[in-house]
């Protein structure tokens, strides 16, 4: 890989973290403000996460 390839792959994943933390700020804002109002519990919260993440891992190929 060539130096400037290197830096713009850097400079990419830079920018993926940049948005991927914008991303979790957004959504733990919601879910407090949803929970402060009494819509959703934390518990309803993390058991959706759960079914969320279960079924997205029997949708995944499996081997390589």
């Amino acid at each position: 890989m060539k130096a400037r390839e290197a830096i713009d792959l850097y400079a990419t994943l830079a920018d993926m973290k940049a948005v991927d933390y914008r991303s979790v700020l957004a959504l733990t804002a919601l879910i407090d403000l949803l929970v402060d109002k009494g819509i959703i519990t934390r518990e309803e919260m993390a058991e959706r996460a759960r079914r969320l993440d279960a079924a997205g891992e029997k949708s995944l190929p499996v081997g390589g």
